[in-house]
């Protein structure tokens, strides 16, 4: 009588652990780029550069419930400086990127999937030529995307957001001037998703 009741319970245990069970998946990214130029005057130039770019994708499903979720985010940096001229040059860049994506997918009837995105940019690019004849260039790029997705049985959702930016200036000068060019470029994203999961029978 005892080893029936005991393998009853657990039967009963494993059950309700299976029907309460979710899929949860969160990446995060983060870059930072600092590019700078110094060119102390006299013949010849100075060039500098900086690319990174990367990917990370999770991919998860629930056999039982037929659920499945799928989250990708990837981004690309480039940024490039140059300085020439008989005089001081400089060339200066910065920026800073941040995203974020959480998921959550129930497997239990009735309760819904949530699937939330952020996205951030900043950019900054400082070019100062104090006199004399010579050219400072700089220039940056950021292109990237964020995309979610989830299928249950009874629905499917999707959303993405993709950044595509370019910064950059240029300066070419005389004698007797000073000139100086400062950009800066923030862009902040962020959008959320609540769905149904599988209803009810």
């Amino acid at each position: 009588m005892c080893r029936s009741l005991l393998t009853i319970s657990l039967v009963s245990f494993l059950w309700a652990g299976s029907a309460w069970a979710s899929i949860g998946r969160t990446q995060s990214s983060q870059i930072g780029g600092l590019n700078l130029v110094v060119w102390g005057g006299g013949i010849g130039s100075a060039q500098s550069q900086n690319q990174g770019s990367f990917t990370q994708t999770q991919q998860a499903s629930d056999y039982h419930s037929h659920v499945s979720v799928l989250q990708t985010e990837r981004g690309s940096l480039k940024q490039t400086a140059t300085a020439s001229g008989l005089s001081l040059g400089i060339a200066g860049q910065a920026a800073g990127i941040k995203g974020s994506q959480d998921l959550l997918a129930q497997t239990t009837r009735g309760f819904p999937n949530r699937a939330q995105q952020e996205l951030e940019v900043k950019m900054g690019t400082l070019l100062f030529r104090p006199h004399g004849v010579g050219t400072v260039n700089g220039t940056q790029t950021y292109k990237g995307m964020q995309e979610q997705a989830v299928t249950t049985p009874c629905a499917t959702s999707y959303q993405s957001q993709s950044v595509d930016v370019r910064q950059s200036g240029s300066i070419t000068t005389g004698t007797k001037v000073d000139p100086l060019v400062l950009n800066t470029l923030n862009i902040n994203l962020r959008q959320s998703q609540v769905t149904n999961g599988p209803s009810p029978r």
